[in-house]
């Protein structure tokens, strides 16, 4: 990083600083939603907009709550919480389960659900 000693406090130029670009916003929530086949898993679409899917056998659940989760410690809104990824694990190995905010852009989620996806295989 260039810093300039001779003066008092910190100088620096942006191209030191190496600023980038990040991926922000939301974007769309069908980037996630559409990978889901009819065929292997359920979706729900609920009274308030909130799409649930669940594999056929019921082990990975994935929720999408736009305007934040309802329910929590005292049943009120789970105030930012968007995206709620959950896999049932076995008698044996632990399960895991992952939450997003509502700003959380779905291109970052449909990547991580991708990998999931292809980590799964029928038995």
């Amino acid at each position: 990083m260039a810093l300039n000693a001779t003066q008092p406090g910190f100088a620096t130029t942006v191209a030191a600083l190496r600023l980038r670009s990040w991926k922000l916003g939301a974007g769309q929530p069908m980037e996630v939603i559409d990978q889901f086949s009819d065929a292997d898993f359920t979706h729900i679409v609920d009274d308030r907009a909130d799409v649930h899917v669940s594999s056929r056998d019921g082990r990975f659940y994935l929720g999408y709550f736009p305007d934040g989760r309802p329910g929590g410690a005292d049943e009120d809104w789970v105030t930012g919480e968007g995206w709620v990824i959950a896999v049932t694990g076995t008698a044996g190995v632990l399960g895991y389960r992952m939450a997003f905010g509502t700003d959380t852009p779905a291109e970052i989620v449909a990547a991580i659900v991708a990998r999931i996806m292809a980590t799964s295989r029928p038995l």
